[in-house]
């Protein structure tokens, strides 16, 4: 059993496999308290040029699951481990995390790709409370991990992103903790035979 999680810092898991497009970070201690995680901080802001974007990328047969999940483990928002290791082409689900927070002072937007159309959450709320779903007791992001695509295709050997982008150029323009790619299920082999199909025409077009 398995999963792969890419971390804001450095200490933390997958780090290699994220990038902060318009320049560095700043990084304040804690991290989310969400399952798996093992870095000591957390992104927050920039140093650079807005918009503040954060890039988080996963690319199943080459990225090896680097967290051993273990027996029915709980991630948050009812959301239990599917119990199977990744790596292959198949459905998988997304999550991201964020620490607790009283003042991020900006909205942000998060695109989940994958073989088909990109998901996008617009006007997230970053803060304590903020992704959370009225009347339950659920933390959403905040210190646990919050299911932002479900069930979406993953193709062995591509690569695949969540980018998180601020809306506002404010100076805590957002917090970050880090994204968690898990294995749902092989699709089924007419999906396979499709996917091979499309592999085949687009490598007709690049020799053309």
């Amino acid at each position: 059993m398995g999963a792969f999680i890419v971390e804001t810092h450095s200490s933390g898991r997958g780090n290699a496999n994220f990038n902060a497009v318009n320049g560095d970070p700043h990084y304040s201690s804690p991290t989310s308290g969400a399952p798996g995680l093992t870095a000591t901080h957390h992104a927050w802001g920039s140093y650079g040029a807005f918009p503040d974007i954060y890039e988080f990328s996963y690319t199943p047969g080459t990225d090896a699951d680097n967290w051993a999940v273990p027996d029915y483990q709980y991630f948050g928002n009812g959301d239990y481990t599917t119990g199977k290791p990744g790596g292959q082409t198949g459905y998988y689900n997304v999550y991201i995390t964020f620490p607790s927070s009283i003042n991020v002072s900006s909205l942000c937007d998060i695109t989940v790709t994958s073989d088909g159309d990109p998901v996008v959450l617009t006007g997230v709320n970053m803060n304590t409370g903020g992704t959370t779903t009225e009347g339950q007791p659920w933390l959403g992001a905040n210190d646990s991990w919050w299911m932002i695509a479900e069930r979406v295709l993953l193709t062995e050997g591509q690569t695949y992103t969540v980018t998180q982008a601020a809306q506002d150029d404010s100076y805590v323009s957002m917090r970050s903790a880090g994204v968690m790619w898990e294995f749902v299920e092989t699709p089924e082999p007419t999906t396979i035979a499709l996917l091979g199909l499309g592999s085949l025409a687009l490598r007709r077009r690049r020799k053309a």
